[in-house]
């Protein structure tokens, strides 16, 4: 099937977040901790650490998610606005939330959703010309759906690994689209986001070295 669809391109776009202070405030935390721990050799401590940098490096995220919301709205408005359909997905509840407000026409499927109504935000999304925005969290929008309705996808948010990057994807680039399809990841300068991202690429080299 794979070959019979139309392209699909990856971009990425770094926009500058709009709480500077609060990210430097919790990145020279995680650095302070580092520097305070990083000769450690007992074997239950470095695990401690690892488990706590791992909560740390989310909340930069999460920080640096917050700070990209005002251009992801503009992202948002230019794409639906031209009479385009947009597939948004994130992970906070907060960024779902805000997005929503602004877009009060968008269809969501989050974890809060039951499952008739996540049914019925697909349905409208796929059927109704009115509905351009269709709003996802990762755990209850990336895989299983399908929105080929919309050829345009916005990542204000993207998980740790290429595989999953690939699923959510292709919640639009898969068979009854008949577009190109376009996906955009929102980068925060100088943020954790830009690290993610080139790991997810490099992940990527790695696995199509592997599979030819």
């Amino acid at each position: 099937v794979l070959t019979q669809l139309p392209d699909k391109t990856r971009s990425y776009l770094v926009t500058e977040i709009s709480n500077r202070k609060e990210y430097a405030d919790a990145e020279r935390d995680v650095i302070k901790y580092l520097r305070d721990y990083q000769d450690a050799d007992d074997d239950k401590l470095q695990r401690a650490i690892r488990g706590d940098i791992m909560v740390r490096m989310n909340i930069l995220k999460q920080v640096s998610a917050r700070g990209k919301i005002e251009s992801a709205t503009d992202i948002i408005h230019n794409t639906i606005d031209g009479g385009q359909k947009l597939i948004v997905f994130c992970f906070l509840k907060e960024v779902v939330q805000q997005i929503k407000a602004e877009f009060r026409d968008a269809v969501s499927v989050t974890g809060d959703d039951s499952p008739k109504q996540k049914q019925w935000a697909v349905d409208r999304f796929q059927t109704d010309e009115s509905c351009r925005l269709i709003i996802l969290n990762y755990r209850s929008g990336g895989t299983g759906l399908t929105l080929t309705a919309a050829s345009n996808v916005l990542f204000v948010e993207f998980p740790w690994t290429y595989s999953d990057c690939c699923q959510a994807e292709d919640r639009a680039h898969r068979n009854g689209q008949k577009n190109a399809v376009s996906c955009t990841y929102l980068l925060g300068k100088d943020t954790i986001d830009e690290y993610m991202y080139n790991l997810i690429q490099s992940k990527k080299d790695i696995a199509n070295g592997v599979t030819g």
